[in-house]
């Protein structure tokens, strides 16, 4: 087990330079980073990259995000989490990824190595339609105010009708918010876009440019919502929402992620009884706080409330996804952690939980 909670310790932030195809897509890569079999599942929208990559041998998703690389013809994705830094850096085709990639960890050397990932035409991955939306506007000159409206948003949806699609509809319209199970996806965040920058306008038209000028940049509105595929195995797939919200001037945006994942053959969504025996429940809290000292390096026998975390014991919550390797947990910003740590991914593995779990997870 300690072995185990050692290679975590290899998946907590991924960058990734490519070149930009023009179309929108989602598509899974895979293949191997330098000797790892890697999993990359990636969903393009213009210019803005997002989505998860995971090594096989440790099935702890790495969050991807895009940013525009000034001067550059190229596109930098990134990961959000500490510890170590995955940067893939090569030429994106529409069947292939392939470069040099670098693994690094503080205190560490570098350890450099080539990659190449493939399109996968494998049944494993399910087939999603990717839709988006997305505005970027700014005050007219008169208002002498330099607060600016920023709004993506993106969502998979499944092309199917079997018990496992209409499970995974559900859970996207209710992220999502859709009220109207026949709306159409990429109509309903088309309208919300239209309908949210409609409202922006109508907050700063109604005043003289002599207030606006007085507010500065507390009429800012930056937004983003991404519905997008965390992982996938022959049984089970785990979609991940992720939301950010800055607005009012407030001191810095607030974001979280939810997760969940579907049993591909049933379509439900599972839940904790569905996994482990009531022993091996009582007993995460223990695994947990285990996996949290082994990940921020808390050595010393103190309380996890005097190694920075906010709580004395880490408590399983709802905010869940299962993997191969084992059951992750989602802690959004001070939950059990400072804003500073964002994110908290604790991954307990299979290998600690093997007395406890189910049949079916056996």
């Amino acid at each position: 087990m300690k072995k185990f909670f050692l290679s975590m310790l290899f998946l907590s932030s991924a960058i990734l330079t490519i070149s930009q195809p023009a179309e929108n897509w989602y598509k899974v890569f895979t293949g191997k980073v330098g000797n790892l079999a890697t999993t990359v599942h990636l969903h393009k929208a213009g210019k803005i990259y997002n989505g998860y990559a995971w090594f096989e041998q440790n099935q702890t998703p790495m969050q991807l995000s895009s940013y525009n690389v000034p001067k550059t013809d190229s596109i930098l994705i990134s990961g959000t989490a500490s510890m170590v830094s995955l940067v893939l850096t090569g030429i994106l085709t529409a069947t292939s990824f392939i470069g040099n990639s670098q693994l690094i960890k503080e205190g560490s050397p570098v350890k450099a190595a080539g990659f190449q990932l493939l399109v996968s035409n494998e049944k494993t991955f399910s087939p999603f339609n990717y839709y988006t939306a997305e505005a970027n506007d700014t005050m007219p000159a008169q208002y002498k105010n330099y607060s600016q409206f920023n709004y993506f948003s993106s969502a998979v949806w499944p092309t199917g009708t079997k018990p496992l699609d209409e499970s995974l509809k559900k859970f996207i319209r209710t992220s999502l918010g859709m009220k109207t199970p026949a709306t159409e996806t990429g109509k309903y965040l088309i309208e919300t876009k239209n309908k949210l920058s409609k409202g922006w306008k109508a907050e700063y038209v109604r005043l003289t440019p002599k207030e606006t000028a007085e507010l500065g940049m507390s009429l800012s509105h930056h937004e983003e919502n991404t519905m997008l595929v965390m992982h996938e195995n022959e049984k089970l797939i785990s979609l991940a929402f992720y939301s950010f919200l800055e607005a009012g001037g407030a001191a810095h945006g607030n974001y979280g992620t939810s997760v969940a994942t579907f049993n591909k053959q049933s379509g439900k969504q599972l839940q904790l009884a569905d996994i482990l025996n009531p022993q091996g429940i009582n007993l995460l809290p223990a695994i947990l706080e285990q996996v949290a000292r082994i990940l921020y390096n808390a050595k010393n026998n103190k309380p996890l409330d005097q190694n920075g975390f906010f709580v004395k014991k880490i408590t399983p919550n709802k905010n869940m996804y299962v993997t191969g390797s084992g059951i992750g947990f989602m802690y959004a910003p001070y939950e059990i952690k400072s804003f500073a740590d964002g994110e908290i991914n604790l991954l307990v593995p299979f290998t600690a939980l093997k007395p406890y779990l189910l049949k079916s997870f056996q």
